[in-house]
């Protein structure tokens, strides 16, 4: 509690600072000379970044596009306190202020939770998606359960998508990889057949070369294609009445992966195995699965949406979402990592989903505002883990092919409620509550699918066992408040304190020579989390600037990880806690530059056993400068450049065997871009990792026992791109 005090009181000597600085140090934040105005809906309402009293940090569609980002991992490199790693099976681990839920269990839900449009998104995979033709990206932080629901106990992603606009119009554009030759082709078009109608239809094509040269198969890995068509149509029939449909298909379908030796602790194994570097070689892998399967991930996904906005008199809103998102994944890798078809796994789930949520928004510039809402989500799981053993190294060699099903089926209803009370011109009061229960059945089995005519060890370790079913139910209380102060028009001090809650969960995968998962269900993970900060646009609205610090106390955290030596994955409930500082800003030093940076850091990040959490660094920062200049009456040159730096980070817990740190890094990128204003035509050149660093995104021990296998960041690529806007 200490150091909770002591944060507080270096924000409030900040905020103090700033605040009494001067009129010339707190202007409109409307000046048309100053940055541009940023309107969020963090809060279910557009309110202006500078007023939403809670960290939100905020990423535009243009900003993403010149970025190159194309999923949600890249945004670790402009969002303090937010990491993203991938597993073999590509589960993404996603973490916020150094609390996350692990990539070990295929079936987990988020503590960080995903909403595209406004629907939730729980499954590790879904973070895949392809993030283009974006309005925003929000990452909002802190305990989000009251409004955002589910799985929200540390933070949400909210991604937003490019409405219509107002006229016919729309880009195309198409960027190749000059090193790998990966290439990239989108485009959107906007149609307005009737005033009251406007559609917009947009789609992406990626074709990724790879960059790991896998020398036992003569190819470079990961490669293959991802596909994404998106419709999206607005109609207002009337002034009170508005309806806006998403439809959105998707599909993935890639060979191999980036996975390699990236450190070794039996070199003579390794190249007795054929592994001819012994792990020691960056970005080369020697990789053979032999006649059981090619290592692969495919996944085909559909994700719609339908939001309709009533009017219902007196500025009262009656809002209905409807979401219903379904993907099949199939995922294959070589699990011992080496040309000796030892092991070979394979994960198959099915995932549907259908989410209703109803609410009602009271009017603004009242005393007293109010939301309240019901919710409803129902969703099925079939999952199947294949195991194929050639050999593998336990009592003398096990041969054959066992099966793991996991089935889970979940409805959800919960019932929700904000008020905020103005009690001054610059004084508001803002509390909530969300009440959930939350059912889910789930059912287990292991099954012998083929024992190659050898099946004493493996019938012993992996062999056909009974069917075994659980039942949990959890009922559970979000909430949270905040009270903020406006010490001028453009300005927010905050604090504020809340709980989410992260549903039960059940271990979908079971160890050799167990019937099923030990424990099969984790309990709820609960997060209590305290904030205070000070944020606003200064200089005449030439400034922004958001300072936070944060202490979370988690119970029953849900953490799982890859243990080499028992050659399973692990889940444990420990308690937990995270501390820190985050800050982000930005500077517009002329009219044609502008001056960013962010920085989070996280001194304390440890579970009650003492070790440090997975995905925590202590230390990230950014600074870039962006600049926009007009060289003559036709022609802008833009562009950017961009540092970031990590310090190192866990990728299983301290006490796993072997060496599963990242490593510090630091990665520079750049843009040039050169625009013919007449023709909107734009030509421009992208560096990404320009110093070529070199460090791991995620590693683990190897099955077999040969040291630790990992994935490496993107090495140096440089991208030529054109646009056409119309």
């Amino acid at each position: 509690m200490r150091s909770v005090q002591r944060m507080l009181t270096g924000v409030a000597a900040c905020a103090i600072a700033i605040t009494s600085s001067g009129a010339a140090f707190a202007q409109d934040a409307e000046d048309s000379a100053g940055l541009g105005e940023i309107v969020v809906t963090a809060q279910k309402r557009e309110t202006r970044l500078e007023k939403t009293p809670m960290t939100v940090n905020v990423l535009s569609g243009d900003q993403l596009a010149t970025m190159g980002v194309i999923e949600i991992k890249s945004l670790s490199a402009s969002v303090p306190g937010f990491t993203m790693h991938e597993s073999p099976g590509n589960l993404s681990g996603v973490s916020v202020r150094g609390v996350g839920t692990s990539a070990g269990s295929q079936v987990f839900e988020q503590s960080v939770g995903l909403f595209v449009d406004g629907v939730y998104h729980p499954r590790a995979r879904q973070y895949r998606d392809a993030l283009f033709d974006v309005e925003r990206v929000e990452v909002v932080k802190g305990s989000q359960g009251v409004l955002f629901g589910k799985n929200t106990s540390v933070g949400a992603v909210s991604v937003i998508s490019r409405g219509p606009g107002s006229q016919t119009g729309g880009y195309l554009q198409g960027q190749v990889e000059g090193i790998y030759g990966s290439y990239t082709l989108e485009g959107a078009l906007d149609v307005v057949p009737t005033d009251t109608l406007k559609l917009r239809v947009s789609g992406q094509y990626d074709n990724q070369a790879g960059f790991v040269e896998n020398i036992t198969l003569g190819r470079r890995e990961a490669s293959g294609d991802r596909y994404v068509v998106r419709g999206i149509a607005a109609w207002e029939p009337s002034d009170t009445l508005s309806v806006k449909a998403k439809v959105q298909f998707s599909r993935l379908d890639m060979t191999g992966n980036a996975f390699e030796f990236v450190a070794d602790q039996n070199v003579a194994g390794l190249q007795a195995l054929g592994v001819r570097d012994s792990g020691l070689k960056n970005y080369v892998k020697y990789e053979d699965a032999g006649a059981v399967g090619d290592p692969m991930d495919y996944q085909k996904s559909q994700d719609h949406s339908l939001e309709i906005n009533l009017d219902l008199g007196g500025d009262h809103t009656l809002t209905a979402t409807s979401g219903y998102s379904r993907f099949d994944m199939v995922n294959g890798f070589d699990s011992d990592s080496t040309p000796a078809p030892t092991l070979f796994s394979q994960f198959n789930e099915n995932f549907r989903q259908f989410t209703q949520e109803i609410r009602l928004t009271s009017p603004t510039g009242r005393p007293i505002e109010y939301i309240i809402g019901g919710y409803y989500l129902h969703s099925t799981t079939k999952y199947d883990y294949i195991s194929y053993y050639d050999n593998f190294p336990v009592l003398g060699g096990l041969y054959g092919t066992t099966g793991q099903r996991f089935n889970q089926k979940e409805d959800t209803f919960a019932g929700f409620g904000q008020v905020t009370w103005h009690m001054a011109d610059n004084l508001q009061l803002n509390v909530g509550g969300r009440l959930t229960s939350d059912k889910k059945d789930a059912d287990f089995q292991r099954r012998l699918i083929d024992d190659l005519g050898r099946p004493l060890g493996l019938v012993a370790l992996a062999g056909p066992t009974p069917l075994y079913k659980q039942s949990v139910k959890d009922d559970t209380f979000d909430f949270s408040g905040t009270l903020s102060y406006n010490p001028t028009e453009s300005s927010t001090i905050y604090i504020s304190g809340g709980q989410g809650n992260k549903g039960s969960g059940f271990v979908n995968q079971a160890g050799l020579g167990v019937q099923h998962p030990t424990p099969f269900v984790v309990p709820v993970e609960r997060v209590t989390t305290y904030e205070a900060g000070v944020k606003g646009r200064f200089l005449d609205g030439r400034a922004y600037l958001s300072l936070a610090v944060y202490h979370l106390d988690i119970k029953d955290y849900q953490d799982s990880f890859y243990n080499s030596t028992a050659r399973a994955f692990q889940v444990r409930s420990l308690d937990a806690k995270s501390s820190g500082v985050e800050a982000e800003g930005q500077i517009k030093l002329s009219d044609v530059l502008t001056a960013y940076g962010n920085f989070a850091w996280n001194p304390e990040a440890k579970l009650e056993n003492g070790e440090r959490m997975q995905r925590a660094p202590r230390f990230t920062s950014t600074l870039g400068m962006r600049f926009n200049t007009a060289l003559s009456d036709r022609f802008t040159l833009s562009g950017f450049g961009q540092w970031v730096h990590s310090d190192s980070m866990l990728h299983q817990p301290a006490s796993a065997p072997g060496d599963n740190s990242s490593h510090p890094y630091d990665l520079v990128s750049a843009r040039l871009q050169l625009t013919y204003e007449p023709a909107r035509l734009s030509f421009f050149l992208n560096g990404g990792n320009l110093t070529d660093e070199v460090y791991r995104t995620f590693s683990f021990g190897s099955p077999i026992g040969m040291g630790q296998v990992g994935a490496l960041n993107d090495p140096r690529t440089i991208t030529i791109g054109i646009r056409k806007e119309f």
